[in-house]
């Protein structure tokens, strides 16, 4: 398999019906992402709220995800780095992946790391964070992502471009 990605693949990815995105960056990374959730600061940033979750930073100061957190409930341990990925350790495991604010600062979006991929121009290779492998045939085209048994190509999956998907709304 060609260690390269199908520039096609590359941006953020929609399943209809279904509330997780997609996201293939250059490098090959797939991530996989929930919605954004609601974000803010008290006590001049010592404390973060993300969604129903309370943080309490270690590392840094200010009003920004950037530097070192302890979710209050878990005590799972969350590092934003300023380049925009992350890195959580809970239980003995850890998990990288990306992150953006949304709605002017008002939100946090961040996208999990489950894989890197690899194409050929018809095959795609998963070699996932826990070190196993899955290949299956692809097309894209036009905004559609189809994710294929390699053995029968059979449609196993459809994703739409967020591009295509406002197409498809009527708003493009």
């Amino acid at each position: 398999m060609t260690q390269a990605i199908d520039p096609d693949l590359i941006g953020i990815w929609i399943v209809q019906g279904q509330p997780q995105t997609y996201e293939v960056t250059p490098d090959g990374g797939y991530h996989v992402a929930d919605p954004e959730e609601p974000l803010s600061f008290s006590e001049g940033g010592a404390v973060m709220t993300w969604g129903s979750l309370t943080f309490t930073r270690t590392v840094g100061t200010g009003e920004t995800p950037v530097g070192g957190w302890t979710e209050d409930a878990s005590g799972d341990q969350w590092a934003f780095a300023k380049d925009g990925t992350y890195t959580v350790s809970a239980r003995g495991l850890s998990d990288t992946g990306i992150w953006d604010l949304r709605d002017n600062g008002a939100s946090l979006w961040t996208r999990e790391k489950r894989a890197t991929i690899t194409s050929d121009g018809a095959h795609l290779e998963f070699l996932t964070v826990y070190g196993t492998t899955s290949r299956y045939g692809y097309t894209v085209s036009n905004g559609v992502w189809r994710l294929l048994d390699p053995a029968n190509w059979d449609e196993l999956a459809r994703y739409l471009s967020a591009a295509k998907l406002m197409e498809l709304a009527g708003q493009a």
